[in-house]
């Protein structure tokens, strides 16, 4: 596959889980913690180059993933918030992978992602022939996104408390949007954890 033909991944991974009260990306959902089932399902779908950008507890987040083909990246600032995040986590895609079609943004607390799920993603990226595309549930569009490369200039603009839903709300025109409805659930409290294994 030609560069220009990739989607790579940055996958966040550096909050400190205060709602939580422990690191969520470390919580288990079916036998694997949420950030190993996220990275696997950024590989699972093709994508490539795979960043996961650390911050709080970062040694044992990537821990968990050092036997995959993902990029680690220690972000110091990561509670800047999550915009600043991602600005770390573009910079290092940029770098290792200067000419890709597109970059799949996904968060590390939605237990029900796989690469099925990114796969239709991508798709619905390719076929809606807009820059962006992104999932539809409880009300609201968010994680996981995909962003063209005509748009990964905003994404590096973006402000250190904002994220990437920021970036589809300032241009629907030019969103494709695909129902996800398990992508409302997402572990930010100890009582949001079901199905633990």
């Amino acid at each position: 596959m030609n560069p220009e033909q990739k989607i790579g991944a940055i996958l966040l991974a550096a909050g400190a889980s205060a709602r939580m009260g422990r690191p969520k990306q470390l919580l288990k959902f079916q036998g694997q913690t949420l950030v190993r089932r996220a990275a696997l399902a950024a590989l699972d779908a093709g994508c490539d180059p795979v960043i996961v950008v650390t911050g709080s507890s970062s040694e044992l987040v990537a821990r968990e993933l050092l036997d995959l083909p993902v990029q680690t990246v220690f972000h110091p600032g990561w509670s800047a918030g999550m915009g600043s995040s991602l600005r770390a986590g573009l910079a290092a895609i940029q770098i290792a992978q200067p000419n890709l079609a597109a970059v799949v943004v996904l968060v590390s607390d939605q237990p029900y992602m796989n690469g099925e799920v990114l796969h239709r993603l991508m798709d619905g990226w390719r076929s809606g022939k807009k820059s962006m595309a992104a999932f539809e549930y409880a009300g609201t569009t968010g994680p996981p996104c995909c962003f063209g490369h005509d748009k990964l200039s905003d994404l590096s603009s973006i402000s250190d408390n904002q994220g990437a839903k920021s970036i589809l709300a300032a241009d629907p025109a030019n969103l494709t949007t695909l129902p996800w409805p398990q992508g409302a659930v997402d572990w930010d409290r100890p009582e949001d954890i079901s199905d633990q294994s």
